[in-house]
């Protein structure tokens, strides 16, 4: 579930990953990706990342490892930041396994706006993992 006032961008559902993308009417971003169960995640974080990195190939990204609790499910990922037009840009990678899927998500926005909008992000997830059961 996302915002009413936000639009389907993407979506993918023919191939591998499985993924949509939502745009909120700023600049505010939230994508799924759903790959298979058990897929490894730090190669998919990596790719990513690099997706980022090639979309603002004159930035200087910078990545950290990052842990976080949605819906009573630990996620892992990684915080991104970098400048771009003199503003602040911050992204958030979070992974979860489930039975029935690999889930990876990305979020992002300007940094006033990101922190506007983070409890919309979160909300995003909580509908997603509320139907998705974690593996262990």
């Amino acid at each position: 579930m996302y915002p009413e006032n936000w639009s389907v961008m993407d979506e993918e559902y023919d191939a591998w990953p499985h993924s949509v993308t939502v745009q909120s009417p700023q600049t505010a971003f939230w994508s799924l990706h759903v790959y298979p169960p058990r897929q490894e995640v730090r190669p998919l974080v990596k790719e990513v990342v690099e997706s980022i990195q090639a979309s603002f190939p004159d930035q200087e990204l910078e990545v950290l490892p990052a842990t976080d609790e949605v819906a009573d499910t630990e996620t892992k990922g990684v915080d991104i930041c970098f400048f771009y037009l003199d503003l602040l840009v911050e992204a958030r990678i979070r992974t979860v396994k489930t039975p029935s899927a690999t889930l990876i998500w990305h979020y992002q926005a300007e940094s006033r706006e990101l922190e506007e909008m983070e409890q919309v992000f979160r909300a995003i997830a909580t509908s997603l993992l509320q139907n998705q059961v974690p593996v262990p």
